[in-house]
């Protein structure tokens, strides 16, 4: 996660309002919305982030619901006078009054997830959010009727990315639309960072304008926050979370929301020059589960991963470009029926090799058992990410089979995985793929884009692009063995 404190001097409202971003946003309509569900990782991540909406949607008479993860109970861990179960108890109250504030009608769920730890509750979160994509009331509506949305996947919050992941990974499988709000990275974050979505990759800036009963609602509902607004008491640790520099960035008279164009492009205009888009106009979506499991339906090993000498040749590449002789901590993104595997392993302490398809998963475990340190797991990325940090991640040619917001979303979290003198690996077929919804060079010059991170190899032919990246500054394999300065 980016490292910030909500008490540091942070990018200034005046920066961000000269920012000039009229050419890159578009205008949020709520015409093909009927029912709204907002995600919430903090009491007060709904008042700030999508407070406006909610007032919108109650203005309307739109059924919506307000799901809070978390309590909230770690804002002040150093405070003198309330204890995290006191915090609990305040915070949760606020958040009620603050969403009544905003929509009387709303609904309100609370789940009492832990604080600072929601990345590893993500399951239950998973099933309250589905739960209330396919409630009963919902009826025959279509199901882009249905709006969740969620604190943005990069706001660099670890609560507020599993919030986001887990509202992605329903909205994906429901076809409901997903919408995401920024909150920390206004404070951490500047216009020209390149976190912030540009309009070419189908993931758009959205602004929703707010009249005055709205723009009222919402302070109203952010006063509400006591807590966080105003200090606990006059003694160190009760200090204000929601400052005022702070604040000034939801005191706007709009919001912005990051999320992809709809199927049929409601509420959006014209599509924007150079972005990602299908045959039907729609931004690429990410390959799900079935179609791997129709891949490997036929054979077990249908990438010849056993039996060619282009894969062979390949893995020799991959494993001579890694920089180090040996690493502690290793994660393989995609490691299919374990071939790759079995060669990291004798690299590697420890390494946790990953796929989304069962199938391949059971060859792989066949070759890897009884191996030292060596686990295997089914996981769908991004939403599903490990807990900890890497010496090693390994990007297994699965960047192109990602939507381009899933893309940045599954880019980003390998960064944030590396630990400092880590090394992120990533290697993919060149080749147009009809099915992927990207190419190999688009996931390259993606990787190219984060921020931090040296390039220190890079290999391409014309069949695939190898790369390793490694946090700023890195030495190179030469200045490590002391040959040049």
């Amino acid at each position: 996660m980016v490292s910030f404190t909500h008490d540091a001097g942070g990018t200034s409202e005046r920066l961000w309002d000269k920012a000039g971003w009229s050419d890159r946003i578009r205008p949020l309509a709520l015409g093909d919305c009927a029912r709204l569900i907002v995600v919430a990782a903090h009491p007060d991540d709904e008042s700030l982030g999508a407070g406006g909406l909610i007032a919108v949607a109650g203005q309307l008479g739109m059924a919506i619901t307000v799901i809070l993860a978390t309590n909230g109970e770690a804002s002040h861990p150093r405070s003198p006078t309330l204890t995290p179960d006191d915090l609990a108890a305040v915070r949760r109250v606020e958040m009620v009054n603050a969403v009544r504030a905003l929509a009387p009608a709303a609904t309100v769920r609370l789940l009492d997830l832990p604080d600072g730890d929601l990345s590893q509750h993500r399951n239950s979160l998973e099933e309250a959010v589905s739960q209330e994509v396919a409630a009963e009331e919902a009826g025959s509506w279509p199901a882009r009727a249905t709006w969740v949305v969620a604190p943005w996947r990069l706001d660099g919050h670890p609560d507020h990315a599993a919030a986001g992941e887990v509202a992605a990974f329903v909205a994906g499988r429901t076809g409901a639309r997903l919408l995401e709000y920024p909150i920390w990275a206004w404070h951490w974050s500047a216009p020209e960072d390149p976190v912030w979505p540009t309009g070419d990759g189908g993931t758009e800036l959205w602004s929703l304008d707010l009249d005055a009963a709205a723009r009222e609602r919402k302070n109203t509902a952010m006063a509400a926050h006591t807590s966080q607004v105003q200090p606990l008491s006059e003694r160190p640790g009760d200090e204000a979370i929601v400052q005022p520099g702070f604040a000034a960035h939801f005191e706007r008279p709009y919001e912005v929301f990051i999320g992809a164009v709809p199927l049929d492009g409601a509420a959006a205009g014209a599509e924007p020059a150079g972005a990602a888009t299908t045959g039907t106009g729609a931004p690429p979506a990410s390959l799900t589960a079935g179609f791997f499991d129709e891949f490997y339906a036929g054979s077990a090993d249908p990438w010849g991963f056993e039996t060619r000498w282009y894969e062979a040749r390949k893995r020799a590449v991959t494993l001579a470009a890694l920089p180090l002789p040996r690493y502690g901590a290793a994660l393989e993104l995609g490691c299919s029926i374990g071939v790759l595997s079995r060669d990291l392993a004798d690299r590697c302490d420890t390494l946790l090799a990953t796929d989304i398809n069962a199938q391949a998963l059971a060859v792989a475990r066949d070759r890897l058992v009884g191996l030292p340190g060596v686990v295997v797991e089914r996981r769908a990325l991004p939403a599903e990410w490990p807990a900890g940090t890497f010496d090693l991640v390994v990007l297994s040619e699965i960047g192109y089979y990602c939507s381009p917001a899933d893309l940045a979303v599954l880019l980003e979290r390998c960064r944030q995985s590396l630990r400092p003198n880590g090394a992120l690996v990533a290697c993919h077929w060149r080749h147009p793929v009809g099915e992927y919804p990207l190419g190999g060079d688009e996931v390259h010059a993606a990787l190219a884009a984060l921020p931090g991170l040296d390039r220190t190899v890079q290999h391409v032919e014309r069949d695939f692009v190898l790369e390793v990246y490694e946090p700023c500054p890195a030495p190179s394999v030469a200045q490590r063995e002391g040959l040049v300065p």
